[in-house]
């Protein structure tokens, strides 16, 4: 039996390094609409939730057919922490499993939203989440000390392995585990790997312009 997954989707009104990143002007969309685009497109959703303390983007989601969840304004805030946010909102919502989905990785199409349902669906109980991670093949140091090379004999940037970062781009877990731990990573995450290209964030101003760049060609494709 298929398991019951609720896509959320957080969106604030208020950005601090791109200003109003989420509505403003994205190719002929925003980063918002979008994403509410690419999720109608993907399967495996029981329902996706839009929670946010913004009047217009509540309003957007309605005339679209999504649910909404009026977030307290304060759990909108950089004053809160990110385990309150998590907390309060999985609490505040209804649904077995909860898909934390940004809208900030707008190269991420209805595919690996469907494929990471579909791996979630199918992951045994050894695992207590699914995270979506990309490879990083950097030269690291930790305390000093190589992470994840081998200075002598010098590796080649494409040899390096075993280093992956989380991207947000959909992370899945149990809502009952997101209000317990106040997270969406557990103990014993599947990784739901995806290529730097489709797990790129908007942080910056740079971010938003490469990202606008490459959907603007995608679709002259």
């Amino acid at each position: 039996m298929e398991k019951e997954i609720v896509g959320l989707l957080p969106v604030k009104a208020s950005s601090e390094r791109v200003a109003n990143k989420n509505l403003r002007e994205f190719g002929a969309t925003t980063l918002f609409e979008l994403k509410l685009s690419q999720l109608t497109k993907a399967r495996g959703f029981e329902k996706i939730i839009v929670s946010s303390e913004d009047d217009q983007i509540l309003s957007i989601a309605n005339k679209q057919g999504f649910s909404v969840h009026e977030r307290d304004s304060k759990y909108s805030t950089s004053d809160v922490p990110m385990s309150d946010v998590y907390a309060n909102i999985a609490s505040e919502i209804k649904g077995e499993n909860i898909a934390w989905i940004n809208v900030t990785n707008p190269l991420s199409g209805p595919e690996v939203y469907t494929k990471a349902t579909t791996a979630f669906d199918e992951m045994d109980s050894s695992f207590d989440c699914l995270l979506s991670v990309s490879e990083v093949q950097s030269y690291l140091f930790h305390d000093g000390k190589a992470l994840n090379f081998r200075p002598n004999p010098w590796q080649k940037s494409q040899d390096l392995s075993g280093v992956c970062e989380m991207t947000f781009v959909i992370n899945i877990l149990k809502r009952q585990d997101m209000v317990k731990w106040g997270s969406c990573v557990g103990n014993a995450p599947f990784l739901y790997h995806l290529s730097k290209i489709l797990s790129w964030d908007i942080d910056e101003q740079e971010d938003f312009d490469f990202c606008e760049m490459i959907h603007k060609k995608n679709l002259l494709e």
